[in-house]
């Protein structure tokens, strides 16, 4: 129907908000907003994923997606990213605790296992496009 169609076609858009400051508890992340301290429940987390972005002779990054849901603006995610190492580790563990086994996508499980992403993307770009496709069907 036409409602599944504008929903399809909203969701195919990947906005993206960069979480400032955060730090992952057990009850989710906390985070810096313009109006203080914000906590981002476990709760709230539909679908975590994440990989190491860059070069592999350059600048790499280890992001993390937090899927939140879709409206009409399209796919709504948080974003932590972390320098590969005890950093990243420690924010996959905390995911990994904080959000169950179906919500747990790509690189989550071996990050929080062994601090490597199974996961790697050259670009952002590309990293957002496999990202929004693996979503899975019952969250859309």
């Amino acid at each position: 129907d036409a409602r599944s169609a504008a929903r399809e076609a909203a969701c195919a858009t990947y906005r993206v908000e960069l979480l400032r400051d955060p730090r992952p508890t057990a009850r989710g992340v906390l985070y810096g907003a313009p109006d203080g301290e914000r906590l981002l429940r476990w709760e709230e987390v539909l679908f975590a994923l994440a990989a190491e972005v860059g070069e592999p002779e350059g600048v790499r990054a280890i992001v993390f997606d937090l899927v939140l849901g879709c409206d009409a603006q399209g796919w709504r995610v948080a974003r932590l990213d972390a320098d590969p190492g005890p950093s990243a580790l420690a924010i996959a563990q905390a995911i990994h605790e904080g959000v169950g086994p179906p919500q747990r996508g790509p690189s989550i499980k071996s990050l929080a296992s062994d601090g490597v992403a199974s996961w790697w993307h050259a670009d952002l770009e590309s990293f957002e496009a496999a990202a929004a496709a693996a979503i899975p069907a019952w969250i859309r």
